[in-house]
């Protein structure tokens, strides 16, 4: 029996590995002896005479010709795409550019309508070695042969060698009158539905994906529409469905401007690519962002997104509100505030007609009158007694701190930024009411930040480049005579005039001594129930002595009395024990043991910005006993300068400490020995050193 052999004669090493596999797939190998000769061989190797020669391009027909037998046929090859490796062709976008890449121009125009007639829908430019290309082009698709696709392609999808075509395979069986056929294109239809089966579970995952992002986008607080480059809607989400009344099924697939409300598709023709833009529609602002949907460098349509401006603004504020409440809290009503005289009542009836409002106020009083409590009360009786209360403490807060507290700062505008920045105080009251205490030590870089807030109702943080907006009500006070500090020039007129606009005065205690006794009841009942002791009383010389006393520290110095007297009276109160009458026997704290205390006291005071000054105040205490105001002196030689409601609240601090003993009159103050201890750690832990 004549032996069947079939000759592959190709150039390349790559098509012939090809075809024999393919004969191993395919069962061909088991009907006819199959033989692989590069053309370059054909000299060295000679053909078997009657085989058929299956070359795999005309071009090379020249170069083989020579060689064949004249007993041998030969035929060109019919070259398919290998389909199983199509995969990466599938994922190419409709209508991008595509490079079709191969070694020779003839085989690069057969890729090429090759890929045209399966189908693919993109634009194919066949490309090989010195051929020209448009520059735009940065996807390549290769049959096997990467090498030759131009370095800057920034994708290059390969698809294999190609096969050799099931005609092909027909006219080899044809040639030798083989019946066995049958078997090839069995093999070859299991390659069919293998890939079938690979398609339809594509086809599955990629509709499980789509009905996944469509429930993820559903439940997404924007409004969502797509359109594609034909201004098609390609999608609408049900937040958009409800927002602009539409019904789904009569929109995708439509045209926008048909479908869509005419005066909000106008909207959409106004927004650029990329911006965020306010618009008003249908009585409302709605926050817009158009986006343009690229895909490997191809427009493919547009992506819209909008909701209500309301929306976002409430949602800053919930933010806000659930980060920062603590703390951001009026506590005190009108009702909680204590007073029956008739001067004082006003004071209450004008401050309720003020409340109603959200124009600035300042209030002006000596200290311990209970400003901060009026405050408390305006806010809670306002409309924006659900917003926050942001209490700001200039006399409290050192310069050096004091401005990136108020107004907020970036990231890395300073040494020791906290990441991601710091929301200053301003922005904390956003919808609400900020309370600045003591306005009258605000310095004079202070005031004119203060000014230009009070005017634009703008904010920008330190280190920031951004307006920020914010709406709030602001209420000021002070203990300090404002108009003379205003012609001292230390205080700025045109900030006055911006503070002054509801002003109230509180009376000092002593211009209302008919409140003293009913003010000592209210605060016995406050300290005998957090005591758990009875309530005492006051015997009728005491009671005179409270009420004839000046009360220099107004209502604050009365509670701080009836406090210490709940804690050291019986059942009634003697003159001997008010504290302002007896003169204080201060006994020296024992230097030894005190490590801890003073740790905790020299954190404290680093903390709130100004450990030097308790230093340097602890210093010239130390030389004598010193009224404020020669302290005051005494400090502003050192070049350490400070207003006096700043050192009186520094000297408080101290006292609190038991740093200092602080005396009667012209007494002044003076240095403790735990204050001595104290300067001691300063010194020793500011040199390396420890204290035992």
């Amino acid at each position: 029996m004549e032996k069947k052999t079939v000759t592959f004669v190709a150039k390349m090493d790559e098509f012939l590995q090809n075809v024999v596999s393919q004969c191993h797939e395919l069962g061909v190998s088991e009907d006819i002896h199959i033989e692989a000769i590069r053309v370059d061989q054909l000299p060295l190797r000679s053909i078997s005479p009657g085989a058929l020669v299956v070359i795999s391009t005309n071009s090379i027909m020249p170069l083989v010709e020579p060689y064949v037998p004249q007993s041998s046929k030969i035929i060109v090859a019919t070259r398919m795409l290998p389909y199983n490796n199509l995969r990466g062709v599938l994922e190419i976008p409709k209508g991008v550019k595509v490079l079709l890449v191969s070694d020779t121009e003839e085989t690069a125009f057969e890729n090429a309508e090759l890929l045209r007639a399966s189908g693919m829908d993109f634009d194919i430019y066949p490309y090989y070695p010195g051929a020209d290309y448009p520059a735009d082009i940065e996807i390549a698709v290769t049959p096997g042969e990467p090498e030759h696709v131009p370095a800057h392609i920034r994708k290059v999808v390969d698809i294999g060698s190609r096969s050799i075509d099931l005609s092909t395979w027909l006219a080899i069986y044809a040639h030798f009158n083989s019946g066995n056929f049958q078997r090839v294109t069995a093999c070859a239809m299991q390659s069919l539905v293998y890939i079938t089966k690979q398609l339809s579970n594509e086809i599955q995952h990629a509709h499980l994906l789509g009905k996944y992002l469509e429930s993820i986008v559903n439940r997404i607080e924007d409004a969502v529409i797509a359109f594609d480059e034909k201004e098609l809607i390609r999608f609408v989400n049900q937040k958009a469905i409800d927002t602009l009344n539409l019904v789904e099924s009569q929109v995708v697939g439509a045209s926008a401007a048909s479908c869509l409300p005419p005066d909000f598709y106008e909207c959409i023709q106004q927004c650029e690519e990329n911006e965020d833009i306010l618009v008003d529609w249908a009585n409302k602002t709605f926050f817009f962002r158009k986006m343009h949907i690229v895909m490997e460098g191809s427009f493919l349509g547009s992506l819209l997104l909008f909701r209500k401006a309301a929306e976002i603004e409430k949602l800053e504020h919930d933010y806000r509100m659930r980060l920062y409440s603590k703390g951001l809290v009026a506590k005190y009503q009108f009702e909680d505030i204590y007073g029956e005289s008739p001067s004082f009542q006003k004071v209450i009836q004008i401050a309720r007609k003020i409340a109603r409002s959200n124009s600035t106020v300042l209030l002006l009083g000596e200290t311990g009158t209970g400003k901060e409590l009026l405050a408390q009360a305006i806010h809670n009786a306002s409309p924006r007694r659900r917003e926050p209360f942001v209490g700001v403490n200039f006399a409290a807060i050192s310069e050096t701190l004091l401005e990136s507290e108020l107004f907020g700062y970036e990231e890395g505008a300073f040494t020791g930024a906290r990441k991601g920045g710091h929301m200053g105080w301003f922005e904390l009251a956003h919808k609400g009411t900020i309370f600045l205490d003591e306005i009258g030590d605000a310095s004079g870089a202070i005031q004119n930040r203060l000014l230009r807030v009070l005017q634009e109702r703008q904010i920008m943080r330190v280190g920031g480049n951004k307006v920020i907006p914010t709406d709030i009500r602001v209420i000021a006070a002070t203990n300090q005579d404002l108009p003379r500090m205003i012609r001292e020039g230390s205080f700025r007129a045109d900030l006055y005039y911006r503070l002054n606009i509801l002003p109230i005065h509180l009376p000092p205690l002593r211009s209302r001594r008919e409140d003293i006794g009913w003010l000592i009841q209210q605060f016995v009942k406050k300290y005998s129930f957090d005591l758990r002791r009875a309530p005492f009383t006051l015997t009728s010389e005491a009671l005179k002595a409270m009420e004839q006393y000046e009360w220099p520290g107004n209502i604050r110095e009365l509670e701080n009395v009836v406090e210490y007297l709940a804690h050291v009276v019986e059942e009634e109160a003697y003159v001997y024990q008010l504290p302002f009458l007896r003169e204080a026997q201060d006994s020296p704290l024992p230097t030894d043991g005190l490590a801890d205390e003073c740790a905790a006291s020299y954190s404290e005071f680093e903390k709130r910005g100004f450990l030097e000054e308790m230093v340097l105040i602890l210093q010239n205490l130390k030389q004598g006993a010193s009224g404020r105001y020669v302290l005051q002196e005494q400090l502003e030689e050192t070049g350490l300068a400070m207003s006096s409601q700043q050192l009186r609240y520094r000297l408080k601090l101290l006292q609190q400490e038991e740093l200092i003993h602080v005396g009667k009159g012209r007494q002044g103050s003076q240095i403790s020995s735990k204050g001595e201890a104290f300067l001691t750690y300063f010194h020793v832990k500011r040199n390396g050193g420890k204290l035992t």
